[in-house]
């Protein structure tokens, strides 16, 4: 017969059925109730690969807990989700208690979240789809519809403020240097103030922890191996080089990364050396066809920041090897006193 939808504002028990983001478990096909036989895991793949461009052969789909339940009892799951995380270490029914709903985090948390009905999933990703499929395959998904209903029945006085975390990295003190040295002054700002945030939620400090990390990284291999262009005043650092440094290779991603880094001053930009075949199909960088060019604002001394930027790091990098990188996350710039 297959598994039965229930609407979420009719008959669904709300606190043991809807997930921390929203997404109602009882109505997922992977969820223990709904994939009880060889017919239900192949109809779920199916569905999953059609409208989701998940590929999970039907052997591989596991019988999931539900996202609401304990750690301790939950035995299988597929994602380690920051919103759930967030709404544990909060005691949260779920994210419609929380005083700061709708977070960002919550906002993106998966790509289905603020879908509010069928024709809007269709509109978006150009995919038909019944109303039966719609309710198998996606309702069980948008979760924000379903917050916000739930919304609309929480009294003021039962909403719960969350806790409160900052991004508090260790750094190294600013070396007293005899000479003054603005451009080392301006690089150790900017390494300590990337994704510094204080109050926040713990789901926005694991997504801060996360980007910094990148970030750093983009820094640090453009300082490392980029070569220094006088003349466009950027270093420019080829496309297989940087892939080896196994940062997130997809163009978009990459695109937003490159966004989040002009907050603090520094341009980074890919330029295409072809017309096209720089980037698959499915929009990822190729190995070549492409370089990278990093530069700061000129309000920076960006000429004279350049080159301490990169023999900063050459230095680390000489003297350290593979611990280079940790004392650059630390902003330790004391090998510069040498």
């Amino acid at each position: 017969m297959g598994q039965k939808y229930v609407p979420i504002d009719k008959e669904v028990d709300m606190d043991n059925y809807i997930g921390k983001c929203g997404c109602n478990c009882s109505n997922c096909p992977t969820y223990k109730e709904n994939i009880r036989t060889f017919e239900d895991r192949h109809r779920c793949s199916a569905g999953w690969e059609k409208y989701l461009n998940i590929k999970l052969s039907p052997e591989k789909l596991r019988a999931c807990d539900g996202c609401s339940v304990p750690d301790s009892l939950r035995k299988t799951y597929y994602l380690n989700c920051k919103v759930r995380k967030c709404a544990m270490i909060n005691d949260l029914k779920n994210c419609a208690y929380c005083i700061g709903f709708p977070c960002e985090e919550l906002l993106k948390v998966h790509s289905l979240q603020k879908i509010a009905d069928r024709n809007e999933f269709t509109e978006k990703t150009g995919k038909e789809i019944s109303k039966s499929d719609y309710e198998l395959f996606i309702e069980p998904y948008v979760g924000l519809r379903h917050l916000n209903i739930m919304r609309q029945s929480i009294s003021e006085n039962e909403l719960i403020e969350y806790k409160k975390f900052s991004t508090n990295n260790k750094f190294s003190p600013f070396p007293k240097f005899k000479n003054k040295s603005e451009s080392l002054k301006l690089i150790y700002s900017i390494l300590t103030s990337i994704c510094a945030e204080q109050n926040i939620s713990f789901a926005r400090f694991q997504t801060l922890k996360s980007k910094r990390e990148k970030l750093v990284k983009i820094l640090w291999i453009m300082a490392r191996d980029g070569k220094l262009d006088k003349d466009n005043g950027c270093l420019e650092l080829d496309s297989r080089t940087f892939l080896s440094s196994k940062i997130q290779g997809m163009y978009n991603p990459l695109m937003e990364y490159f966004g989040d880094l002009k907050q603090y001053n520094i341009h980074c930009e890919i330029i295409p050396l072809v017309n096209s075949g720089w980037l698959t199909p499915k929009g990822g960088l190729r190995n070549e066809g492409w370089i990278i060019r990093l530069s700061f604002e000129k309000s920076l001394m960006a000429g004279n920041m350049l080159k301490e930027f990169r023999d900063y790091a050459k230095k680390l990098d000489n003297t350290y090897r593979e611990k280079a990188f940790r004392v650059f996350t630390k902003a330790d710039l004391s090998i510069m006193m040498n």
